[in-house]
């Protein structure tokens, strides 16, 4: 057995046999179904990745980069609405499955492998390329191409605080939207990055409208190189313009209510 197949079995015989890590108590934050509907859409996740992983194996997929680890944006996906715009980091699967479980009508597990198998009949990318996205639910397409979604997040929003002062002749979000936007610790020290983190504050500071929530999946490292710890939280506790929360991704009443402030 390959690496990934040797954590799926550890995975299911520690869940057999109720062999959990400790962890912190349920809080009111979510009601048990939804908790239970959160972990649904992490498994569901899961699946996908190792579904990707078969199809390349047997010559019926061409693209495997997964999503495994970054399971908890399934609930800041639900503290979030469907109109609220998301920019999404490449590895947020579970952010795009949590949020068509607010959306009746989607077939969002079928698309993604759609995009999996390169088919033409992929509705976001028509088999160019595995991406995430939906225009159903409100996620422009975005490839792997580090940090290149942050400036885009940080127009959308600025547009959304413009329309308040300028209603537009057509309206795509509504007026109280915000625009969410993730991205990985490592791709936060990218230029690309830098600017719109500055840009954001820069308008912030001038009390100029701008919505925009930045979501930083800290797992301590980008590809091959290390993050250092508390180096996230040190670049953005004080930043100009910006306020900076911290929710543990590992614990989904902890993530939830983190993005929900």
């Amino acid at each position: 057995m390959d690496r990934a197949e040797i954590v799926h079995q550890n995975f299911l015989t520690r869940l057999a046999a109720g062999d959990f890590p400790s962890g912190k108590p349920a809080t009111d934050a979510l009601s048990k179904a939804e908790a239970v509907s959160l972990f649904r859409t992490q498994c569901l996740s899961r699946a996908l990745d190792r579904t990707s992983r078969a199809m390349q194996k047997a010559g019926q997929g061409f693209y495997t980069i997964g999503s495994s680890g970054h399971e908890g944006m399934a609930a800041v996906a639900a503290a979030l609405r469907p109109s609220d715009m998301a920019f999404l980091h490449y590895r947020d699967a579970a952010f795009q499955l949590g949020r068509a479980e607010q959306v009746p009508g989607q077939s969002a597990l079928w698309d993604m492998l759609l995009s999996f198998a390169c088919s033409s009949e992929d509705p976001i990318s028509g088999g160019r390329h595995k991406v995430l996205g939906s225009r159903a639910l409100m996620i422009p397409p975005q490839t792997s191409t580090i940090a290149s979604h942050l400036p885009k997040a940080v127009g959308a929003a600025y547009s959304v605080g413009l329309a308040r002062r300028h209603p537009p002749e057509h309206r795509l979000l509504p007026e109280d939207a915000i625009v969410a936007c993730s991205f990985g610790d490592a791709s936060a020290n990218h230029s690309t990055a830098q600017g719109a983190f500055n840009t954001a504050g820069w308008a912030s500071y001038q009390s100029s409208p701008l919505p925009l929530l930045f979501i930083c999946e800290d797992n301590g490292i980008g590809i091959s190189t290390p993050t250092p710890d508390g180096w996230i939280a040190a670049s953005f506790q004080s930043r100009p313009g910006l306020k900076y929360f911290h929710g543990d991704a590992l614990d989904i009443y902890d993530a939830y209510t983190a993005a929900q402030r």
